[in-house]
């Protein structure tokens, strides 16, 4: 039977790209509370020091984006004064509002009956279900899902000191055939004070991560 090896990485909620999903995650839901029919196309980067947020938001009401992304970093673990935050937030463009008002056939004066539907963008997604894990997702994906959640947890709830919000793991899983038969490697990073050892973090996240996540 043919041996093959899958790897899948998850982040923590400190890490850069996490952070950005829900700074852009929060805005748009917040918009939302505000005004159901609110059009966000929101982008956000994240440096050293500084929180960018730009794109087009139309909303009947003002959204206080600083106050939100303060909050967000806040949540996370991080410390909100220590950031600049960037807005370059403007209304959605009349190009585009104009396609999304309404669809082309009522432009064109034909009574449509989705004519309050318009296109505003396109996009192709793709995807699968397995059977491998109850979750119906890969098994390396649902360990490095539970290391990383079980590394925010123990941060949170101080079980391990000196860590901080921005982490990863990435877990190796061998097949043979479609079955997953042993974990091959467990890779996990994460941001620390200067004075904690490597053997030191080693032994707490063996400790108070692995053997929690595994014990099943």
């Amino acid at each position: 039977m043919s041996k093959r090896y899958l790897t899948a990485e998850s982040v923590c909620a400190g890490h850069p790209d996490k952070l950005c999903d829900i700074i852009a995650d929060s805005i748009l839901e917040a918009c939302l509370r505000k005004d159901k029919a609110s059009r966000v196309a929101c982008e956000v980067m994240a440096t050293k020091g500084k929180i960018i947020v730009a794109g087009e938001i139309s909303c009947s009401e003002k959204i206080d984006i600083r106050y939100i992304v303060r909050n967000v970093l806040k949540e996370i673990g991080y410390n909100p004064l220590k950031f600049l935050i960037y807005v370059f937030v403007h209304k959605q463009s009349v190009d585009i509002a104009t396609g999304v008002d309404t669809a082309l056939e009522v432009r064109n004066g034909i009574n449509e009956q989705y004519g309050s539907i318009g296109a505003g963008d396109q996009g192709t997604v793709y995807g699968y279900a397995t059977k491998e894990t109850g979750e119906m997702l890969p098994l390396p994906l649902v360990l490095s899902h539970r290391i990383v959640k079980r590394l925010d947890d123990c941060r949170k709830g101080k079980l391990i000191k000196g860590i901080h919000p921005d982490g990863k793991a990435q877990v190796t899983v061998e097949y043979e055939g479609d079955t997953p038969v042993r974990i091959k490697t467990i890779v996990i990073s994460v941001q620390h004070d200067k004075n904690k050892t490597q053997e030191e973090l080693k032994t707490d996240i063996l400790n108070n991560v692995l053997w929690q996540c595994f014990e099943d």
